[in-house]
Parts: C-alpha cells; sequence; structure tokens
C-alpha cells in the first residue's frame, strides 16, 4: 500500500505544470521540419515573429516537463532554446550542449499557431 502511495506522490510531482517564461531574440531563425537544412531569418518585424512572440509571453505558465524528440512543425532557434511547433504542441529545447534537449512542453488547440507551423509554406527567405 505504501508503494501504491510513493507511486501516485511521485506522479503528482510530475504532472504538475511549471511557469516557463522566454522571450524572442530580436532576430531568431526558423528551421522546417522537412528541409533542416534550410534556414529562414525572423526579426521582431515579422508578423510570425511578432505572433509566436505573443503566444510565449501569454503563455508563460501551464509548461510541463518532457524529454524525447517530437516529429514535425517547425523549430525555431533562439538563444540558448529552441521552440518547436506542431499543430497541438510547442516543445521547448535547450540547446546547450551537442544536441538540443527537450525539456518543456505544452498542448495547443488546432490552428492556435497555424501561421508558425505553415511558415515554411509562405516564406521563402532562406538566409545563408
Amino acid at each position: 500500500m505504501n508503494k501504491i502511495i510513493i507511486l501516485l506522490f511521485v506522479m503528482g510531482l510530475m504532472s504538475c505544470s511549471k511557469p516557463f517564461d522566454i522571450q524572442l531574440e530580436p532576430e531568431v531563425y526558423v528551421f522546417l521540419s522537412n528541409d533542416n537544412e534550410r534556414r529562414i531569418g525572423l526579426t521582431q518585424e515579422d508578423e510570425e515573429y511578432i505572433i509566436l512572440n505573443k503566444w510565449l509571453v501569454d503563455n508563460s505558465a501551464g509548461w510541463y516537463s518532457t524529454s524525447g524528440r517530437y516529429p514535425g512543425g517547425v523549430y525555431v532557434k533562439s538563444g540558448e532554446y529552441g521552440i518547436q511547433v506542431t499543430e497541438l504542441k510547442v516543445i521547448i529545447y535547450s540547446t546547450i550542449g551537442n544536441e538540443p534537449q527537450a525539456i518543456y512542453i505544452q498542448d495547443i488547440e488546432k490552428g492556435e499557431l497555424i501561421r508558425i507551423v505553415n511558415f515554411g509554406k509562405t516564406h521563402d527567405k532562406p538566409i545563408k
């Protein structure tokens, strides 16, 4: 019985959401999941930058710890973090070290960040 109580307590701790405050750097780079060699620059003047930055500010609460890899979407590199946006999730990665490590995740409504997810289809500003 004690093992069950301890297990439930640990599971409860792991499922608690955490606040995570992240702001985009003045210039970020977008990488597409279907073409990770292509790098597209975004600045504070770009609409997609404004949409993502506002979403991150408005959603600083409600993050859950995570690890692993998630398929699809786009990946935005900003400072020491990577932000992956898929149709249903936003994943924050730490980019310190050799490989990015997923650290936080938050569910989103389908279509909520569709402008970000579809970014590669609507823009063609590759950076050398």
